[in-house]
Order: C-alpha cells, then sequence, then structure tokens
C-alpha cells in the first residue's frame, strides 16, 4: 500500500486524511511467513508534516485465516490494528523517537508497516467457535463433524505405574491370599 506524500512533504504542519482499500489475497510478513486475507484491507488515518519528518497514523481493518488451535480448521479472526508510524527523507539523529524510518521520492510505501500491526494484533490462540470440541487424541479425529469410537479412558499419568502393578495375579506361587502359611497354599 503506497501513500503519495508529494503534495505535503514540503508544507510544514501540512495534514491530510488517508483513505485505502486494497483486495490483496495476502501479506507477506517479517521471515517470509504469509498471512491470507479473507477480506479487503482497509486503512483510514492521516498523514502530517512535522517540519523534518512525515507521520502517519490511522487504523487497519480486514481478516486474516488462521487455524484452529483446537481442530485445525480454517477460520477468519477480524483484525483492528492501529498504525503509526514516522518517516524521514533524510537520516536524523533524534534520541526522542524510537523508530525513524527512511523514503525516497513522493511515495511511502507502509505494507510492511501495515504486516507488522497485523502481526501484533493476532491472538495467541485461535478458536473457531467457543465450544470447539478439538481432535480427539487417540484417532485425531475433528469431534466438530462427528464423535470417534475410541474409549476415553483417563488415567492420571502419576497413577500410571502402579497400572501394570493391579494387573498382575495376586495368586503367583500358588499363594492366593498373600499368605505363605501352609493353609492358604492351594493343593494342601
Amino acid at each position: 500500500m503506497k501513500i503519495n506524500v508529494g503534495k505535503i512533504k514540503n508544507v510544514f504542519g501540512k495534514n491530510d486524511s488517508l483513505e485505502y482499500e486494497e483486495s490483496l489475497p495476502q501479506l507477506i510478513v517479517e521471515g517470509g511467513d504469509i498471512i491470507k486475507l479473507t477480506a479487503p484491507l482497509k486503512f483510514s488515518g492521516q498523514v502530517e508534516n512535522l517540519g523534518d519528518r512525515l507521520l502517519i497514523e490511522g487504523a487497519i481493518h480486514t481478516a486474516v485465516e488462521l487455524l484452529c488451535s483446537r481442530c485445525m480448521e480454517p477460520t477468519s479472526i477480524p483484525i483492528h490494528a492501529p498504525l503509526k508510524e514516522i518517516f524521514a527523507n533524510h537520516i536524523i539523529a533524534d534520541e526522542d523517537e524510537d523508530e525513524i524510518f527512511l523514503y525516497e521520492g513522493d511515495e511511502l510505501d507502509i505494507t510492511p508497516h501495515i504486516s507488522r500491526a497485523i502481526m501484533l494484533e493476532l491472538p495467541m490462540k485461535v478458536m473457531c467457535k467457543e465450544d470447539c470440541q478439538g481432535l480427539c487424541p487417540e484417532c485425531g479425529i475433528n469431534l466438530n463433524l462427528k464423535k470417534c469410537q475410541c474409549v476415553k479412558e483417563t488415567i492420571d499419568p502419576r497413577f500410571a505405574v502402579l497400572e501394570k502393578f493391579a494387573s498382575q495375579s495376586f495368586t503367583e506361587g500358588g499363594v492366593s491370599s498373600g499368605s505363605t502359611k501352609g493353609e492358604n497354599i492351594e493343593g494342601e
């Protein structure tokens, strides 16, 4: 998404409102990851000339497709992200500003900044719906679509070692009650 700043870059204090909408199939973010967009990318805001730099401030609205954390089905998530960046056409040594981005000519490409703002707004855990049942841990079937036939026997992992003792026969060595007295030994 490119913004033309030719009209305001030389006029201190001038600002211009921005309204952009693009239908992009995807965005490539830092690291080469791809985010699929499921709605048009809208940016509304303003650009302001601060003298030796330009301030772009606004909001991004779109929707992205992510995989549900439980069932791994694609789901569309609405994104509303703020954007505030400072650009300059020369290097500025200013310790008050964290990041000042360089630009050349009359256009600013804010696409990488939009990608970063969208990445920062992505949820940590994506769910297709609040009551998503997820995948069966045994057979992997999507439990939202159909029930599986797996036996649901849950054993506390701390007691799993004791299960082998419970399955052993208590009649080992001919002793049925655990007593070693002769009256309890079978066959006598």
